[in-house]
């Protein structure tokens, strides 16, 4: 996926992005990171074309992402946005169903075997006991993986999150980005996602767009642009940076 030149602005007054120049690599997680009113969840809103940029292009697998129809879009990119809602009396198994959805015709039925595609989606993700329930009886973390799951029974190489780990307690925002990683090493799918910590997306990135006032500020592997004067400069704040022989490199905030 590739950003070229990217402007976009609500109603054409202040202009949310400037310029934005950005490539998703393929297999590969990439974290979009900044301050609120960044543009963070503007770019992803136009990444998913819910937003029309006023200028510039986006490209997915090679074609200009305003040229595909809404069937062949759903196919190749699956999004799960920061807010769902569904009937809290659904089934987990129901929800997931839905993802099928772009690979039906009207009177024809069914492309391809969904009932399978539900289960794989359902195991992948850890919810072939949580089947049957009704979303209103899980946790907010799981939840949240029947909502990666409906994305995944979509079938798409491309899986974009927007602030995937939001409002949930830390085991299941580790639960929920161990997922992540998963779905990239052994479903080899390309994830683009919106995150707010850190640190998290240190650890769980191939690739971080750090953001500020509409533009990209650094981009690049975590361990190449992560440094305390872009901390400065994105996030007005003074850290450290550490490195731990069991977890990596992190940041620590000074005078916390």
């Amino acid at each position: 996926m590739d950003i070229k030149q990217v402007m976009f602005s609500y109603d054409n007054k202040i202009m949310r992005l400037k310029d934005v120049n950005a490539h998703i690599e393929k297999g590969k997680i990439t974290t979009i990171l900044g301050p609120n009113g960044s543009g963070k969840s503007t770019l992803m809103s136009v990444l998913t074309n819910n937003n029309t940029p006023q200028s510039g292009h986006i490209s997915l697998a090679g074609k200009p992402i305003t040229e595909y129809k809404l069937k062949e879009l759903a196919k190749t990119m699956a999004v799960v946005h920061q807010y769902n809602s569904a009937p809290q009396d659904m089934t987990v198994e129901k929800l997931i169903s839905y993802g099928r959805l772009p690979y039906k015709r009207m009177f024809s039925g069914e492309l391809e075997d969904s009932e399978g595609i539900v289960d794989w989606a359902l195991e992948v993700t850890g919810l072939l006991d949580r089947r049957h329930m009704f979303l209103n009886t899980l946790s907010g973390g799981q939840q949240q993986r029947a909502w990666i799951s409906m994305a995944l029974a979509q079938k798409t190489p491309y899986l974009l999150l927007d602030e995937p780990t939001a409002n949930l307690d830390i085991f299941y925002q580790y639960d929920i980005l161990k997922l992540v990683k998963k779905l990239r090493d052994e479903e080899g799918l390309t994830i683009a996602m919106v995150l707010h910590d850190i640190n998290q997306a240190i650890q769980f990135s191939d690739h971080i767009i750090a953001m500020k006032a509409g533009e990209i500020v650094a981009s690049g592997a975590p361990e190449k642009i992560v440094t305390e004067s872009l901390m400065q400069e994105v996030y007005g704040v003074d850290v450290v940076i550490k490195n731990d022989t069991d977890v990596g490199m992190y940041i620590v905030p000074l005078g916390v």
